[in-house]
């Protein structure tokens, strides 16, 4: 075994990722442990392991899927961290990594990119890309083959180079520092990327894997005026945009070209067809499903998949912890929330343990910042529900969270406006519980559900807001949250919170050479985000999905929109 390869085990193991695992040869290999061997080569398979994943016995047909976050305003998947934007072009498009959905603990594995190496500083990626993939056969690229030049121009663009975006749209590249910092990148040859980092930054290989990290065609891209997509997409993957409209459905047709077998060697994608139909509603949507109107749905809650599956009993229910955090978000430009007093006395207060029996009916796990989805950075639960604002009851954190609120000069509360989303099917229950839960600190709330893409998302960006509740779905490394939402400056961070201590510890944390140190300053970035309340994190939620019985290959997978990733595999029985 090298040296090097030894490097990116180490790498790997301290990443703190879902799944802290090389892939090595044509199935995967299990974890390596620390101070274990690890696989001999650093080449990661190109198809989806064997289990979950069968040999389609029908080929063609149409799959019909829900999906609003494929309309998103506009649909560039390069600009934000959420689904909205990237889901429409994931059909589309690869990336040069991925997470397989059909292994157990969602692995990397590579798909564009056929191995990678990390060099003995921590410094250096090498991408060794796979031979003869062609863009899909549309103008202006007709077929030509995707090069490391591709790969070099896609992250340059997700990081907001400022030679390939225009200024005005620079705030709206919300990836930027998910890579770490990127000081140089070289193409050697067509087939061969090498990315060099200024510091070494543990959850890079996880920032290349996340389902946004696609590759475009910078003569599509730059066709645009502000060479922003408006419309259309144009990628490598196993299916060509049909049609579009807009809050209504984004249609596919096979791409006769796609570069990828099945483990006979057969033409991937099975399907013939797509549909990512736009729905207002859950209830609507769910509807839809039962009337078998539709091959897959999301199940709302616990007690909607039950009543689902006791009907149907033959209905396939994928339940998938996930990377998604809810929270409610203070904003600093609201007097009331530049006191860390206030905000603490919030934190306290909220009644997380109710807030999950009542919203998610007990499906999913009370968390704090670093989430038990990020594996081995994350805290004994047990602790977590012993600190202040996690205890079970919740006459102590009471007590101290009106103190707090006297002492801040708000013994007579205040009134506080909370934006949400449509795209949220529990927004107004949860409007409801939050006002109950802060009458005692009297704060009164103006709940405000407004449209997900067109603008929850500017007006997030833009800092217009008081008070925000959301699921943010996020990567599935720690630093997915904490550089990206919480540092000063990020471009995530809505609310505009700065503390140079929280600052100082992410830093060191994403820089950490081996899981304990890293671990440790995880653990402690989280106990001061606590101490700050910046936001109030409540749960890790669970998600539903349901598939027809006669969807096979179905899967789902820990981050927002992974699901698009079983349409290059899936196929239909006969109804």
């Amino acid at each position: 075994m090298t040296s090097t390869v030894k490097k990116v085990v180490a790498h790997l193991i301290i990443s703190g990722g879902l799944m802290l695992l090389v892939a090595c040869g044509p199935a995967a290999q299990p974890s390596v442990p620390a101070g274990g061997e690890a696989p001999k080569e650093q080449v990661a398979p190109v198809q989806p392991a064997a289990g979950g994943v069968d040999v389609a016995k029908v080929r063609g047909g149409k799959l019909s899927m829900p999906n609003t976050a494929a309309f998103g305003n506009p649909n560039d998947p390069h600009l934000t961290a959420t689904a909205t934007g990237r889901v429409y072009a994931m059909p589309v498009t690869n990336g040069l990594l991925k997470r397989d959905n059909y292994q157990s603990k969602f692995p990397i594995v590579g798909e564009l990119a056929k191995s990678w190496e990390l060099s003995n500083n921590g410094l250096t990626y090498t991408f060794k890309l796979i031979e003869g993939v062609k863009f899909q056969n549309v103008p202006p690229v007709n077929g030509r083959e995707f090069t490391s030049e591709d790969a070099k121009y896609n992250l340059l663009r997700i990081t907001a180079d400022p030679n390939l975006i225009i200024d005005k749209w620079k705030p709206r590249f919300q990836r930027a520092l998910d890579f770490g910092e990127i000081k140089s990148i070289e193409t050697p040859d067509k087939y061969t990327l090498v990315v060099n980092l200024a510091k070494a930054y543990a959850p890079f290989l996880d920032a290349v894997a996340a389902p946004g990290t696609i590759m475009l065609p910078r003569e599509f891209v730059e066709k645009f005026p502000e060479k922003v997509i408006l419309e259309g997409m144009i990628g490598t993957g196993p299916f060509i945009p049909n049609e579009y409209k807009n809050q209504q459905i984004a249609s596919y047709k096979k791409n006769p070209d796609y570069w990828k077998k099945d483990a006979q060697g057969g033409q991937l994608p099975y399907l013939d067809e797509l549909a990512l139909v736009y729905f207002a509603d859950s209830q609507t949507e769910l509807a839809s499903f039962r009337s078998r109107q539709l091959d897959t749905g999301n199940g709302i809650n616990k007690r909607t998949v039950d009543s689902v599956k006791k009907d149907t009993p033959d209905t396939q229910i994928f339940t998938t912890p996930t990377a998604t955090l809810t929270n409610l978000r203070f904003n600093m430009k609201f007097q009331p929330f530049q006191d860390v007093k206030v905000r603490r006395a919030i934190h306290l207060t909220l009644d997380r343990q109710q807030y999950l029996d009542v919203i998610w009916e007990g499906s999913g796990v009370i968390t704090g910042p670093v989430t038990p989805a990020y594996g081995d950075l994350a805290g004994a639960a047990e602790s977590l529900l012993s600190q202040p604002g996690y205890r079970k009851d919740k006459t102590q954190d009471l007590e101290e969270a009106k103190k707090l609120m006297k002492d801040a000069g708000y013994a007579d509360g205040f009134t506080v406006g909370l934006m949400t989303s449509t795209n949220l099917a529990e927004a107004a229950d949860a409007i409801a519980i939050f006002t109950d839960q802060l009458k005692p600190l009297k704060i009164s709330i103006k709940g405000e559900v407004i449209d997900y893409a067109g603008q929850w998302v500017p007006r997030s960006t833009a800092g217009e807001f008081e008070m925000s509740y959301m699921n943010h779905a996020l990567g599935s490394d720690a630093d997915s949250l904490l550089s990206s939402h919480l540092q000063t400056g990020a471009p995530r961070n809505y609310g505009k919170f700065s503390d140079p201590v929280l600052d100082e510890l992410v830093n060191k944390q994403k820089a950490a050479s081996n899981l304990e140190e890293r671990k440790k300053l995880a653990q402690d970035a989280e106990k001061r985000v606590l101490e700050q309340s910046p936001m109030t994190f409540l749960t890790q939620r669970v998600t539903f999905m349901m598939a027809q019985p006669w969807v096979h290959n179905a899967a789902d997978g820990p981050v927002a929109g992974a699901n698009l990733y079983l349409v290059e595999r899936a196929w239909l029985d006969k109804r």
